[in-house]
């Protein structure tokens, strides 16, 4: 495939890429997907001036950050996440951004809140790593008001992602195993409905969206889709920045044909497909 970085090899572009994968997934995720996608949850979500809003797996914040644009003086956001990595690029870009948001690390399973707190719940891309899925569900449901509301969103089945599937394909055959497969685990929408239902959440509705991506320099793209979806393996922990690079390059050459496949001039142009589920207390 002809090189499309200005001349930058795919050795030079792992060389670049941030050495904490939270800045990769803020630099190169949030703007393109994440940012847009936010925005579409907070429409379906119906925030209003003056609400109390969680944001649970909030990752660098960026529903949170929407969010408190619109809530008011009156009114206040929380994002909570595991990563204290996630967090702490979160805490910096609301910080320069201007605004005020409770960051607290924690995870979904266990909230720290008490009953009947928040007005809105929301989720972005989020519910699929949770340990114990129902149980999350289940403490967003006991934090939210009477009359509260959830709103989330999960990624739809990873066969309607082909790009996805020929990453995780080509992670498991150099590490032996992938977790790309993990961000579509949730794309099934009675299993969504049933869990909501489980939580004993009321008047539970789920909806197809779709948006399509354009994710600047290739490449750096595919790098920081690699750095992103391997941090958690652990035979990745091991390797020194070296090994990472050689690793990165590897897996790109591999996917050389795949990002050929969805790539126009000098962006990735890539449709997802998801599911957003809304509900009350």
């Amino acid at each position: 495939m002809t090189s499309r970085t200005g001349g930058r090899t795919p050795q030079a572009i792992a060389a670049q890429m941030p050495a904490n994968p939270a800045e990769t997934y803020e630099i190169y995720m949030v703007p393109a997907l994440f940012a847009p996608a936010a925005e579409h949850l907070l429409t379906v979500a119906r925030l209003q001036p003056g609400e109390r809003v969680l944001d649970v797996g909030t990752g660098t914040g960026i529903v949170a950050r929407l969010a408190a644009r619109n809530v008011g003086p009156q009114g206040t956001v929380t994002g909570l996440d595991a990563s204290p990595d996630m967090l702490n690029v979160a805490r910096a870009r609301a910080f320069a951004e201007g605004l005020s948001i409770e960051w607290d690390e924690g995870r979904a399973e266990a909230l720290p809140y008490p009953d009947l707190h928040f007005n809105l719940v929301l989720s972005q891309f989020a519910l699929m790593f949770f340990t114990d899925r129902q149980t999350a569900l289940a403490e967003m449901q006991r934090v939210l008001v009477p009359g509260g509301r959830m709103a989330l969103s999960v990624f739809a089945g990873i066969d309607h992602h082909p790009f996805y599937l020929a990453l995780d394909d080509a992670i498991a055959r150099h590490l032996g195993t992938s977790a790309v497969g993990d961000i579509f685990a949730l794309g099934d929408v009675d299993g969504l409905r049933h869990a909501f239902i489980q939580a004993n959440l009321r008047e539970v509705v789920i909806e197809p969206y779709s948006i399509t991506a354009h994710f600047p320099n290739p490449n750096a793209f595919l790098a920081g889709e690699i750095d992103v979806d391997t941090a958690a393996i652990p035979a990745m922990h091991g390797l020194d920045a070296t090994a990472r690079r050689e690793l990165t390059t590897a897996i790109q050459q591999d996917m050389a044909e795949p990002l050929h496949a969805v790539t126009e001039g000098d962006f990735v142009h890539l449709p997802f497909h998801v599911l957003i589920a809304r509900a009350c207390r």
